[in-house]
């Protein structure tokens, strides 16, 4: 009997590698006729996409073992991860470490599913760099692009190195990017997750509105942004009112760092762990000052 061409071992190397990682992928309904992909993390926890989820309390989630419907236990729209609990499925106990980075041309196999079965990519990291923050203030623990021909069901996949090691989760960027959330950050929101049984939200209690700045002003305050986040309200018996923050105050700093905009001091809070403390660097009738707070959780208010 001949032995394999290169290209049919290549093949079957490809498909012994997706074979392998298919048993751990999900597909969610999102709808009739539309689904999104995830993947068995840990034990009962599946993650996927967060941003396709965001106000879903229950989601379908198909597997190769059937059909469960499983609560949305917390979803992260700042590190777009969202993570489900299931029935005990295919896990993964295998250990995160710092040398799990990507580089920048490796070849990657992206493996989703739909309702129908296993959904299958190879692709090539396109770029890989540093730790980074997303748009909605996520700290992110490496930068990851890829190069692959993939539609939208893939969004949530999993993304695995050629040795089969989970790496990342797919998810889409702008304008028609391929983005990947490296696993060591879907592992620190799954540890909160195992650890509280839900997402811990940082809580300060204000209400914001953009304040914007004249060259004059900009100059006299040393600012560069044209915008400064103002406090428009401070929620009874929260953090910001035990610290003395009032309407009226203009924020410009936390732990140091001047904080430009609505938007990226929201990020900032939002990304702080629930009693931590906070230096916030403040402006109250054109003098500056800075007051310590010490960051709440946040509590769905009782009916």
């Amino acid at each position: 009997m001949n032995s394999p061409s290169v290209l049919q071992q290549w093949s079957r190397d490809r498909l012994d590698l997706a074979t392998a990682l298919s048993p751990r992928t999900v597909a969610i309904a999102l709808g009739k006729h539309r689904s999104l992909s995830g993947m068995h993390w840990r034990a009962d926890l599946v993650v996927t996409a967060a941003e396709a989820l965001e106000g879903s309390d229950e989601v379908l989630v198909i597997s190769d073992r059937g059909e469960i419907r499983a609560p949305v236990i917390a979803c992260d729209l700042a590190t777009d991860v969202a993570v489900l609990r299931t029935d005990a499925g295919q896990s993964s106990e295998q250990a995160i470490t710092d040398d799990a980075a990507l580089q920048a041309g490796a070849g990657v196999v992206i493996v989703g599913r739909t309702r129908r079965g296993p959904l299958v990519g190879f692709g090539t990291v396109r770029a890989a760099g540093p730790a980074w923050r997303s748009r909605r203030g996520g700290a992110i623990a490496q930068r990851l692009e890829f190069d692959a021909a993939l539609d939208g069901r893939f969004e949530g996949a999993l993304v695995a190195d050629l040795a089969g090691v989970p790496r990342a989760m797919l998810v889409p960027g702008t304008r028609g990017s391929l983005l990947g959330i490296p696993a060591a950050t879907i592992e620190r929101i799954v540890a909160q997750v195992r650890q509280h049984g839900y997402l811990p939200r940082p809580y300060l209690g204000v209400r914001l509105q953009a304040l914007w700045l004249d060259h004059a002003t900009r100059a006299r305050w040393g600012r560069t942004s044209r915008s400064m986040a103002a406090v428009a309200g401070v929620e009874p018996g929260s953090p910001a009112e035990a610290c003395g923050i009032a309407p009226g105050d203009l924020l410009e700093g936390i732990n140091g760092a001047t904080v430009d905009g609505v938007e990226a001091f929201a990020a900032q809070i939002a990304q702080s762990t629930p009693g931590s403390v906070l230096s916030l660097r403040m402006r109250r009738g054109g003098q500056s000052h800075t007051v310590e707070v010490k960051i709440a959780e946040w509590r769905q208010p009782q009916r």
